[in-house]
């Protein structure tokens, strides 16, 4: 079964709040006195920091009760709402992974998110998604401070609940997932890509390595989930329809590899099939503009002829 409207409940104590687009993942632990303790786990996109804190004040959700806030990669549409949380959950801890850490340290980077993050909250105001309201506010410096390192075999606790830290590469080289085994959670944002669940297909995502990222997708499958938490477009509950998620998602990642492979072959060059691929990406989703689309997926290309041992032609 695949949820879509936020704000939800996907199980006690894990909330699916933000937009279906862009969802942030709130966990509640058990109550021990007085306020639920919470983690928000994704940074989201600058816009969907108000929007997360209106939801939150409907569901009578305290401010003071949030203690962490957990970015699962260094990309800029799951970062920028992380200042306006500073600001508002003055309690909490940010925590990341030592690359993306390093990503959010850097002033170039910031700088640049700032832009894209501005672009795409146009975007969405257009698609009437938000409001201009909800547009992000300019930040004090260009950096994002993390408070906590976090890697492979940590937990991220949050009273009775305890996420498994696991390192999934492919997408990015930061890219962290979080799995609670008792509970059978399990929040990837996104290593398995871009799901445009109206039409039952997947963009690939590979844009640090091919290999690293099928890998990981084979390492999720293999957890046996019953929720599991994407970071775009959807929730997928039922072991079953998991699995077959999964299945889909390496399918098509490795049809798009041979597709590259293929064209590559028949003589296309690099920036061909880029723009191909882009265009078709674009028809399906036009959130950004056509050349972030043959940009990204020109770096999947190079990045599959670089897992052949090809070399690209330009």
């Amino acid at each position: 079964m695949l949820v879509r409207d936020c704000p939800v409940e996907l199980a006690d104590g894990l909330w699916m709040l933000g937009s279906a687009a862009y969802p942030l993942y709130l966990v509640q632990g058990e109550r021990v006195e007085g306020e639920r303790e919470v983690a928000i786990i994704e940074g989201g996109m600058g816009a969907m920091g108000r929007l997360l804190c209106e939801q939150m004040q409907q569901l009578e959700i305290a401010n003071e009760s949030v203690r962490q806030v957990v970015i699962t990669h260094a990309h800029p549409d799951h970062v920028m709402a992380v200042p306006l949380f500073r600001e508002v959950f003055p309690g909490a801890e940010v925590l990341a992974s030592a690359a993306a850490a390093a990503t959010l340290g850097a002033e170039k980077a910031i700088a640049l998110f700032c832009k894209l993050d501005d672009a795409l909250t146009g975007s969405l105001i257009q698609a009437g998604v938000v409001d201009e309201a909800d547009r992000r506010g300019p930040l004090a410096e260009n950096r994002i401070a993390v408070d906590r390192v976090i890697g492979e075999g940590d937990t991220v606790a949050v009273e009775g609940m305890n996420f498994e830290v696991l390192e999934t590469p492919g997408h990015s080289a930061c890219s962290l997932s979080f799995h609670e085994p008792k509970r059978r959670m399990l929040i990837i944002s996104d290593a398995s890509g871009y799901y445009l669940a109206e039409h039952g297909l997947w963009w690939p995502n590979y844009f640090s390595d091919y290999a690293e990222y099928v890998g990981s997708m084979r390492r999720l499958a293999g957890l046996g989930a019953e929720i599991l938490c994407l970071s775009h477009n959807a929730v997928v509950q039922g072991a079953e329809d998991v699995e077959s998620y999964f299945e889909g998602a390496i399918s098509a990642t490795e049809a798009y590899h041979r597709r590259i492979l293929d064209e590559t072959e028949a003589g296309k060059s690099v920036r061909e099939i880029a723009e191909q691929l882009g265009s078709e990406a674009f028809e399906k989703t036009q959130l950004l503009p056509l050349d972030f689309f043959q940009k990204n997926c020109g770096v999947m290309v190079k990045l599959s002829l670089k897992h052949e041992g090809i070399s690209p032609d330009q």
